[in-house]
């Protein structure tokens, strides 16, 4: 039975390799193939019916996922004005400037529609706005799409497993209006907005109440970009992700507290054995906890995990745990087959079957705690190494310490503190309120520990993995190091792992040229490498909560492999092209800063771009073309503008200059701005590139960094015209994700790789 839970799991993850989604005449066929086979066949061997939970596997997520798709908005619709109906389904997420939620329909566009949406509500939005009410709203929506780049978040993918088919905003008007509000539409999810209200309030004074709100509700939204740099630079950042560790934990600290006072009674033994009575009212905690969460995909693994441990401890006291937790992996696949989509899923499964597998495999293994304690958390460390390393780029060299106080002192005295103390908010709000205060000031015993270990510079671990099969030695490794005693070499797995500390990414050779475009939505960001030095070209937009910087060009610096940028140029002071700098400047060490827009910098030291300056890295010259030193430019004039030539090659990036700015560069350049590369002048606006300057320019392709379905409608049709006639070839970010150029001067372009081309996966926009 257990290879069939592998075989049908190694199904199931098959689908995530499809670029297309298949379609579901693939069942008539594999089930026509079989049923021939089984009719032909006069024995059914173990290969075949292997095979046949395999395809039962892969059939399964191919219905899941098809029932959740069966609705999408068409382009037709998107960008349009449409009166939807239907319910508040989240808790809603309150920022500075909107308020944001999940909105499943009842209809779009007077359509009966059952589908989930993600929305914003900006500007005079209700100051209360409750789960479960039924509103009638006017919105205008797209289809899933987010910016993809190496190294970056995949949003669509993450909006797939959260069933979410559409993100928009709301639209200021007298047809929005609630139309019903009742108990009994998400009954949970008014829960825990009610408690979550409470708690506020009770703590308005403390400022690591984000914190304690998250570890109750599973709210992570008022958490501080500080606080979260904190747990991140320190390995910590899963205690706030109620998962398995936090309802493992509470569960048994209920199940040793039932059982002991259990033990005290002289007729509740009679009844039921204390062990079994601990254990079921530490399952009815968990659930309770579980519920209060909001029963969020990392939770609903947690419970089945939880269950299927506590039955094998109920059932038979030597029961080997694999069965357990096979069984758990079963039945959450069952629940959710996009699963394995989830970093979560890869990690709590991972952990539990490091320490099982560490362990030998039993239940109820003797040794001290203390020991199992810190036994636990070696393995784990270890263990999750590679897939943290996959992950996030970066592993805590801090954790083990860190772990020391923070891990029993969160989840065994904080979690438990604050979890009874919202239990009683309801029946009593000073009882309630005293318990969290309590709560509070212990977590900041905790929280002091951790930002101690924070500051330290060197706390931190960037090493991106390259390539899967490092990620396969890295796992042998592992096993082996972990292996029974007496195992032959199994200190062998130290060599295993060695690929994962030594390995680097390729880089460019002598006199060739890697250019990146990156897609960071309607702003710029551009990366170009040489053989030993690195170029930044804008960082990316910042607006509201949204950081370009720290979500997609640091990620790809580290992906890269850059420890250092040597230049990094922005082109001007507008938020989408300079937005990021900051994050990028914490993250990495600048060199050198060449920017128009001198004074965004202060203190730190920056150079004015100007006409004239010039150098040259690897056999690669660079030289700033605009704005002249005696210009009387400003904004997106003024825009510093890079030219890259290798050999009889070239990269023109133009920042955001338009009319005034192309025709001093027509100007003063003529026939030497001709580029083999030329990155369109603001976005492709009407304002910009004239006929002059792409006569002139006689690009062989043309890009345009612009955000999907962006509000200005960038590339104008006018000036994609204007190219397509030029003969030059178009790109942009919104449909290539990150576009990246190598090439070198003694051939012509060596690749051209669009990132959304080739990561392509059913799930991502097309």
């Amino acid at each position: 039975m257990h290879i069939w839970i592998i075989t049908f799991f190694l199904g199931i993850c098959t689908l995530a390799f499809c670029k297309e989604l298949p379609s579901l005449y693939w069942l008539f066929i594999l089930s026509a193939i079989f049923f021939i086979w089984m009719f032909v066949a006069q024995k059914i061997k173990k290969f075949t019916i292997h095979a046949l939970i395999f395809a039962i596997g892969f059939c399964f997520a191919l219905i899941y996922t098809h029932w959740i798709t069966a609705w999408s908005l068409s382009s037709e619709l998107e960008g349009k004005k449409l009166l939807i109906t239907g319910y508040v389904a989240s808790l809603p997420i309150i920022k500075p400037h909107h308020i944001c939620f999940e909105f499943k329909t009842d209809s779009v566009a007077n359509i009966k529609t059952a589908t989930k949406l993600k929305l914003s509500w900006y500007g005079q939005y209700p100051e209360k706005l409750h789960a479960g009410d039924k509103w009638q709203l006017l919105v205008r929506l797209k289809r899933p799409h987010g910016t993809l780049n190496p190294g970056g978040f995949d949003l669509e993918k993450h909006l797939l497993v959260h069933h979410i088919r559409a993100t928009g905003y709301v639209i200021a008007d007298d047809f929005n209006k609630i139309l019903s509000s009742h108990w009994y539409h998400y009954p949970l999810t008014q829960l825990r907005q009610y408690l979550l209200v409470k708690m506020r309030a009770a703590l308005y004074f403390d400022e690591l109440t984000p914190i304690i709100i998250a570890l109750v509700t599973g709210s992570e939204n008022e958490i501080t970009q500080t606080q979260w740099d904190v747990m991140r630079n320190t390995g910590t950042s899963y205690l706030v992700a109620i998962s398995g560790l936090h309802i493992g934990l509470v569960a048994g600290i209920i199940l040793v507290l039932v059982q002991f006072l259990w033990r005290r009674s002289k007729y509740l033994p009679l009844m039921m054995p204390a062990r079994a009575a601990g254990i079921v009212a530490g399952l009815f905690v968990g659930f309770i906890y579980g519920a209060i969460s909001g029963f969020s995909i990392p939770t609903q693994r947690a419970l089945v995990m939880l269950v299927m441990f506590s039955l094998a401890a109920l059932l038979r006291r030597n029961t080997q745990t694999w069965n357990a937790w096979l069984w758990s992996l079963f039945l959450v696949l069952i629940i959710d087959p996009l699963a394995p989509l989830t970093m979560g899923f890869w990690l709590s499964f991972t952990a539990v079957a490091a320490i099982l597998y560490a362990s030998g495999s039993r239940i109820g293994q003797a040794t001290t705690h203390l020991r199992k304690f810190w036994r636990m958390q070696l393995i784990v460390t270890i263990a999750l190494l590679p897939l943290t390393l996959l992950f996030f780029q970066q592993f805590s060299l801090t954790t083990l310490a860190a772990n020391l106080l923070a891990m029993p002192g969160v989840c065994l005295i904080v979690v438990p503190i604050s979890l009874l103390g919202a239990l009683c908010l309801p029946f009593s709000n000073y009882f309630g309120g005293w318990i969290l205060w309590l709560g509070v000031k212990l977590l900041r015993l905790v929280w002091w520990w951790l930002a101690l270990f924070a500051n330290f510079s060197w706390g931190s671990w960037c090493h991106p993995i390259y390539n899967w099969w490092i990620l396969i030695a890295a796992g042998i490794g592992v096993l082996l190091l972990f292996a029974p005693r007496g195992f032959p070499a199994k200190y062998l797995g130290v060599i295993w792992l060695l690929p994962l500390f030594f390995y680097t990414p390729n880089k460019p050779k002598a006199n060739e040229v890697w250019f990146t475009l990156l897609d960071v939505g309607q702003g710029l960001s551009a990366v170009v490498q040489t053989a030993n030095h690195t170029l930044l070209y804008d960082t990316g937009p910042k607006f509201l909560d949204h950081d370009v910087g720290a979500t997609t060009v640091v990620p790809y610096l580290r992906m890269q492999g850059t420890k250092i940028i040597d230049t990094m140029v922005v082109s001007h002071g507008d938020a989408d092209h300079s937005g990021g700098a900051e994050s990028i400047l914490k993250a990495l060490p600048v060199k050198t800063i060449l920017t128009s827009a001198v004074e965004k910098f202060s203190p730190r030291v920056a150079q004015a771009c100007a006409a004239g300056q010039n150098w040259q890295w690897d056999g690669v010259d660079f030289q700033i073309l605009s704005p002249p030193s005696n210009a009387p430019f400003v904004g997106n004039e003024a825009s510093c503008v890079l030219k890259i030539t290798q050999g009889a090659k070239s990269i023109l990036l133009t920042g955001d200059i338009e009319h005034d700015g192309e025709d001093l560069l027509v100007k003063n350049y003529s026939t030497s701005l001709k580029s083999t590369i030329l990155v369109a002048p603001h976005h492709g606006s009407a304002t910009s590139s004239t006929q002059s300057l792409i006569d002139f320019v006689q690009p062989k392709y043309v890009l345009f960094p612009i955000g999907y379905k962006n509000r200005f409608h960038f590339p104008h049709k006018t000036i994609v015209a204007r190219y397509t006639t030029s003969g030059a070839k178009l790109l942009n970010t919104a449909q290539e994700g990150a576009i990246t150029f190598k090439f070198d001067n003694k051939s012509d372009i060596l690749a051209l790789t669009s990132y959304r081309e080739k990561e392509q996966h059913f799930w991502n926009y097309k």
